[in-house]
C-alpha cells in the first residue's frame, strides 16, 4: 500500500488569505469548486489548490475568479486585508489607499 503523502500548508498569511476569502466567497454564491472552475475556464483542482493556499493566482485568474463570484477585484483585496488583520491580532491595520 502506497504511503499518501502529507499536503503543504501554507505559512504565509498573505497566501492563505487569497484561499479563505475565495472559498468564502464561493460558499455565499452557492457554487462548487466544480462549478467555479468551469465558469472560470480552470481545472478544479487548480481552485482547490488555491482555496488551500498551495498556489497563489495571478492577477488576472483572479480577476477572472472574481467576476464569476460577481464581486469586484477591489471588495476581494479588501477582504483579505481585513482577513489577514484579524489572524494578527489585529496588531496591524492595512494601509489607507
Amino acid at each position: 500500500m502506497q504511503r499518501r503523502q502529507r499536503q503543504v500548508q501554507p505559512t504565509d498569511l498573505k497566501a492563505k488569505a487569497v484561499g479563505v476569502v475565495v472559498r468564502e466567497l464561493r460558499e455565499q454564491s452557492g457554487q462548487s469548486q466544480e462549478r467555479l472552475s468551469n465558469e472560470c475556464g480552470f481545472d478544479r483542482t487548480y481552485i482547490s489548490r488555491v482555496e488551500r493556499g498551495i498556489i497563489n493566482p495571478t492577477v488576472s485568474r483572479l480577476w477572472k475568479i472574481a467576476d464569476v463570484l460577481k464581486t469586484p477585484l477591489s471588495q476581494l483585496s479588501k477582504r483579505m486585508e481585513r482577513w489577514i488583520v484579524s489572524q494578527e491580532g489585529g496588531a496591524r491595520k492595512p494601509n489607507q489607499g
